[in-house]
């Protein structure tokens, strides 16, 4: 029965830390909305003519991107006043009837809090459980507007689909989801009633729909987001935890009949092994006694048997070093020599093991999660994923795609570090699936944005890294551009003088932009390379070019 038991809590732990990570995630990608400026200035522009809208609305294309990378999220709206702008799948205009709802007040109420609510949705009329948060100008602070991400259903019930128990999912005194579909209005009440009335965790027995039924419940609450508490509550028939340990009771006999079978046949094994010994034993001493030193120098094993035939055998060797040559004797000592110095060697060959630094990492990230710091957990990963790949790179061009992943470790472990003093974006605008580039090219600006620009700052510092290709000449133009504290037009004048210096004659330096300039000529040509803008106070912008290199070439 405690077996069972621990194995329900055990599932339990698997559900809330998937379901959170869920829910988590979506969070996430509401900051990521929320500080875009793309999208906040086309919400907040006075349009006097339609065509304008068309054109800013083709720049918002990246949002279906976003809609394709979140399964977890189906839909998402800006309801906003802006009465210029045109309904379409992500910018609704607010109406009188809409902004008297409740969602909508408590989002106003709350300054840009996020929480969640079930609503349902102004364009299809379905009902979600929906993220909800107001917008707010992050340069002037005006309000611009309230966010809903509405969540994808079924990727809760394939979490649910998975289970080995009946599960529910509560969420505001209402089961939201459930993988027991026969469950009938009167018996969700029920559950209600018990999950209301039971401690976290707590184990209870009830009856429910005809049967015997245990109840485990607990709650859990996201980070990030206000007054919102979710709930599972699982069901597990008592029927079944009888079984379970008749089960395991049944296998426990099983396997104690085994151990005694495979104790018989142990003894009787090694009744044949001691008899199989003692006559190799019989056979050295006789050679021996018969004046015959040629044995074997072992008959295998570690037992006492094998330390009386190895005595023997030193013996052996004794008597035929006092009739051999002395030689005999030199040419033993330097072969033992050279076996010692082969296994110093290997010894030494086996010290440095690459895997040891990333086993230890993952040993720490596991303690970490075990003793429920998460966060750590999380960092200890992206650190481990973005030290094997920069130990791994070789100087030869590797998938661009590769090289992101990489970059959106080193960004999310910086994120984790600094919290919401410093956020960062993505956005692609062609296929970076299929293209190569020179490995840690990337990294280095995105090092000296933080490093030199954003490292101080209080708030409000922002990373944006833009890829895309030039239509002209097909090159891949990549753009890392932040809000930090920039430099003067000397200081930038002189950096400028450092990398052109660079690039003609220091093609050895291993760090910083440097670097990065001279390997970019030296592989693509000298018509390739960075260059830098920036002003004080208001952050800088580097600039790359490469030339296009498919995988397939």
């Amino acid at each position: 029965m405690d077996a069972e038991i621990n194995k329900v809590k055990s599932s339990y732990t698997d559900t809330e830390e998937n379901l959170t990570m869920i829910l988590e995630k979506i969070v996430a990608f509401s900051d990521r909305l929320y500080v875009n400026k793309q999208i906040q200035s086309v919400l907040t522009k006075k349009y006097s003519d339609i065509r304008e809208v068309y054109a800013d609305y083709t720049n918002l294309t990246f949002l279906e991107d976003y809609l394709r990378t979140y399964d977890e999220v189906e839909n998402f709206r800006f309801y906003t006043d802006n009465q210029a702008l045109l309904d379409n799948s992500f910018i609704v205009k607010a109406t009188w009837k809409l902004k008297t709802e409740l969602w909508y007040d408590t989002a106003l109420r709350l300054k840009g809090a996020p929480f969640w609510t079930i609503k349902k949705d102004s364009v299809n009329k379905k009902e979600y459980l929906s993220l909800v948060r107001s917008v707010w100008n992050t340069s002037n602070g005006r309000f611009i507007g309230v966010l809903c991400i509405n969540l994808d259903g079924e990727v809760i019930e394939k979490q649910l689909h998975n289970q080995f128990f009946d599960t529910s999912i509560v969420f505001n005194k209402r089961i939201l989801y459930s993988n027991n579909k026969q469950m009938q209005a009167r018996d969700r009440a029920q559950l209600l009633s018990v999950f209301e009335e039971s401690h976290n965790l707590e184990i209870q027995t009830i009856d429910f729909m005809g049967k015997k039924t245990s109840v485990m419940c607990g709650e859990f609450f996201p980070a990030k987001t206000e007054f919102n508490g979710f709930g599972i509550i699982y069901l597990i028939p008592l029927e079944q935890m009888i079984d379970a340990t008749l089960e395991i009771l049944f296998f426990s006999s099983l396997f104690f009949i085994i151990m005694i079978f495979i104790l018989f046949l142990f003894i009787l094994t090694f009744t044949r092994y001691v008899t199989n010994r003692v006559k190799k034993l019989q056979y050295g001493i006789s050679n021996v006694v018969q004046k015959n030193f040629e044995i074997p120098p072992s008959i295998g094993g570690k037992d006492e048997f094998e330390q009386i035939y190895s005595k023997l055998y030193e013996m052996s060797c004794d008597i035929k070093e006092l009739i051999e040559q002395v030689y005999t004797q030199n040419i033993e000592k330097e072969q033992l020599s050279a076996k010692q110095n082969e296994i110093r060697y290997k010894m030494l060959a086996t010290q440095i093991n690459p895997h040891f630094l990333f086993n230890t990492l993952e040993t720490i990230r596991m303690k970490s999660l075990a003793s429920g710091e998460k966060e750590v957990a999380m960092m200890l990963k992206l650190l481990a994923s973005l030290l094997r790949y920069n130990l791994s790179v070789e100087g030869k061009p590797v998938p661009l795609i590769t090289e992101l992943d990489a970059i959106q470790n080193y960004l999310n472990i910086q994120h984790i570090r600094f919290g919401e003093r410093i956020s960062f974006d993505v956005v692609t605008t062609c296929d970076v699936q299929n293209q190569m580039i020179l490995p840690l090219l990337i990294q280095p600006l995105v090092e000296n944005s933080i490093s030199h620009g954003l490292e101080n700052t209080i708030s409000g510092g922002f990373i944006y890294i833009f890829i895309t290709s030039d239509e002209e000449s097909d090159d891949i133009i990549i753009t890392v551009k932040d809000n930090g504290t920039g430099m003067s037009q000397e200081k930038l004048d002189e950096l400028n003088a450092k990398i052109n210096l660079g690039a003609a004659e220091d093609y050895t330096s291993s760090i910083g932009l440097v670097n990065v300039n001279s390997r970019i000529k030296i592989f693509y040509g000298k018509d390739y390379g960075m260059t830098i803008a920036s002003k004080e106070g208001e952050g800088t912008t580097v600039t790359i070019r490469v030339k296009k290199v498919s995988l397939k070439s």
